[in-house]
């Protein structure tokens, strides 16, 4: 209690008494006695006595207003751990990954660091050191929703990217890399650095990633000639007709739906930032050794926020593989569409059909996987409805009951 009163006493002490004080200390007029120049200042004789001592022994800084900050902090985070954070931030930072609090933490212990504070602490000790550019416009990672395989080998994602060598008698050369993941994951099961993006280098790649870690049950790919050519000449490219013949479905994305390949475009940035943390690769020979450098960090050393902190390579080896079904070979023209339901809940899935879920997924992005007639719908991972169309029906009912309106339908419920 005493202490409370200490500090609002010292608050509540204007200047101009506390300099009349030490004058009164300083020039020893005993004209005027400590009772009459507290009487006049409205201020106590234990607060002219306080005063004084300070004057006394601090000189005018002692009148000055003390610190409020208390002096014993139980709670403030450890000095070496403050130090231990931001060099691991100006390390990444260095090294071209992200250095955000989360991957700063997340680092530190997976360097078996300990009193590592939360994320939540450590965004606010990088922002107290200048280290964190605030974006308070950014979207929050909460609101994305991610289809994702529900075990390793369920899906693959391949896609390729432009790259530039350094700049030669003619120029900046430009080349691809192309690149093989696993969805449920993230592991970089391979990248090549090629020449061009095409048949060529799209299948070695792959070739690869078969050879290192078996093959996929569906490989998701965009619609570029590289990968897929059945929407522009109506046949198959290299690419699908290797993978239907050893029995792997091969998927491919929705026109102008990036999205469905969301991880692997996102997942150009850090390499890219990356690379350009380090000086320019001269060859194709180079590029590759970088590349290579970067699966091996990224797959066994890089935590990834999606996969709560987990490295790819553990998220990859915690569960049992998913492979192709050998008693049932796949027919290459499948596709992977998303589509928003209508405001009535039914979804188009080509050919004239329509398939009713119930209004309550009114306005709901969903995943569509149609392989003839089979047509599999999903919500983010969850599997929604399976449906083997009929030719003589092109509106198929939901199958709820008429005249009430239901919650969403857990899977286990469809």
């Amino acid at each position: 209690m005493w202490l409370s009163v200490w500090v609002m006493a010292d608050l509540v002490v204007p200047m101009e008494v506390r300099f009349a004080i030490g004058a009164f200390a300083a020039l020893d007029d005993s004209s005027v006695s400590v009772t009459e120049l507290c009487r006049r200042y409205g201020i106590s004789r234990d607060t002219f006595y306080r005063y004084r001592a300070q004057f006394a022994a601090e000189g005018l800084e002692g009148l000055l207003p003390r610190s409020r900050r208390p002096r014993r902090s139980p709670n403030a985070t450890p000095v070496e751990v403050v130090e231990r954070l931001l060099a691991m931030h100006r390390r990444l930072a260095a090294d071209g990954w992200d250095a955000g609090a989360r991957s700063v933490r997340d680092w530190l212990l997976l360097d078996g660091a300990v009193g590592v504070p939360s994320a939540r602490t450590v965004h606010k000790i990088l922002t107290e050191h200048g280290c964190v550019t605030p974006s308070p416009g950014k979207r929050p990672h909460s609101s994305y929703k991610r289809f994702e395989a529900l075990s390793p080998n369920g899906m693959w994602q391949t896609d390729a990217t432009a790259w530039w060598l350094a700049a030669g008698h003619g120029g900046r050369q430009e080349v691809a890399i192309v690149r093989v993941i696993d969805d449920h994951s993230r592991k970089i099961l391979a990248t090549v650095a090629a020449v061009s993006e095409n048949a060529v280098s799209a299948w070695a790649c792959m070739k690869i990633a078969l050879e290192r870690h078996g093959k996929p049950a569906v490989v998701l790919s965009d619609n570029g000639l590289s990968f897929s050519t059945r929407r522009r000449t109506g046949g198959y490219s290299d690419l699908e007709a290797k993978l239907a013949r050893i029995g792997v479905y091969h998927v491919t994305s929705s026109p102008y739906h990036p999205q469905t390949c969301g991880k692997k475009e996102r997942d150009w940035q850090p390499l890219k930032q990356w690379l350009n943390a380090r000086p320019a690769a001269a060859d194709l020979t180079e590029l590759q050794r970088l590349l290579d450098s970067y699966d091996i960090i990224f797959n066994t050393r890089r935590p990834h926020q999606a996969l709560d902190g987990q490295t790819p390579d553990q998220r990859y080896h915690a569960s049992t593989k998913t492979g192709p079904d050998p008693d049932q070979p796949p027919a290459p023209r499948t596709t992977l569409t998303t589509v928003k339901a209508c405001s009535k809940g039914r979804l188009t899935v080509g050919d004239g059909y329509r398939i009713a879920l119930g209004r309550e997924w009114a306005g709901t992005q969903l995943h569509i996987l149609r392989d003839g007639p089979h047509v599999v719908v999903f919500h983010d991972h969850h599997l929604i409805k399976h449906i083997q169309l009929d030719p003589d029906i092109k509106d198929i009912p939901s199958g709820l009951p008429q005249g009430r309106r239901p919650t969403k339908p857990l899977p286990s419920n469809t």
